[in-house]
């Protein structure tokens, strides 16, 4: 097997791996399916977040450790990257520190949520409230993060020249299309209710779902790829 290929499977099967742990971790066990509501008073959500308390706190470290995964998942993105951009390799840059800083989006909200759960019981709702929104403004609205990430990748998938490209074009244009969409996000910070606050409508169900389907979607292509460039390697079949 060439080289290039010994580890990048296992990195892109990281993507899948996290996009489960997240369903089930981060969503159910952590009570993010949907999040409590901004609408609502500080008591309120607090008597809700306390008898939850030990469940999320699972839901956090399981999460926060496996978030490294969607790094290893976007080194398997850039060296795929690298194979259409050849001796070009600002695009797969641009998207590797996507992810990289992407991943932080994972583990530091992870970690406020999980910091209010070793206290929730002492901590007054008024505090409870105010720690819990911070960190779902950050989860949230730093979201260019990751559309530097999708952005680049869209870009780089549409400039293959190959006959077959190694991923179908439509995924360019999607990519494109969630990173621009996260926009969206922004409108949080001016809503407590209605589609645009955080357990919304379009800013929630919308924007994550489109965020869950870029994952799943993109860890089909990556893998299916990653089988076919090891195949030609073997024929022997040029780059690009």
């Amino acid at each position: 097997m060439d080289n290039r290929f010994r580890y990048l499977r296992a990195c892109a099967w990281g993507g899948p791996i996290l996009l489960l742990v997240t369903i089930i971790f981060w969503g159910i066990f952590g009570h993010n399916v949907p999040p409590f509501s901004a609408d609502q008073s500080a008591d309120a959500i607090a008597e809700q977040f306390r008898p939850l308390a030990q469940r999320i706190k699972l839901g956090m470290v399981v999460e926060l450790p496996f978030s490294a995964l969607y790094l290893t998942w976007g080194v398997a993105i850039t060296k795929l990257m690298e194979e259409i951009e050849l001796d070009n390799n600002v695009l797969s840059t641009l998207q590797l520190w996507g992810a990289g800083l992407t991943t932080m989006i994972f583990v530091i909200p992870c970690a406020g949520w999980l910091g209010v759960t070793y206290r929730a019981e002492t901590m007054p709702s008024w505090a409870l409230q105010m720690i819990y929104d911070m960190w779902w403004i950050l989860f949230d609205l730093a979201y260019a993060l990751t559309t530097l990430q999708m952005i680049p990748l869209g870009i780089c998938l549409l400039s293959d020249k190959r006959a077959v490209p190694l991923f179908p074009r439509w995924m360019g244009w999607f990519s494109i299309w969630v990173g621009l969409m996260f926009f969206l996000e922004s409108f949080m910070s001016f809503f407590k209710g209605g589609p645009f606050s955080r357990s919304g409508i379009l800013n929630y169900w919308t924007e994550f779902t489109l965020f869950f389907a870029f994952m799943a979607l993109v860890s089909f292509y990556l893998l299916k790829a990653i089988g076919r460039l090891e195949r030609e390697t073997r024929l022997g079949a040029p780059r690009g």
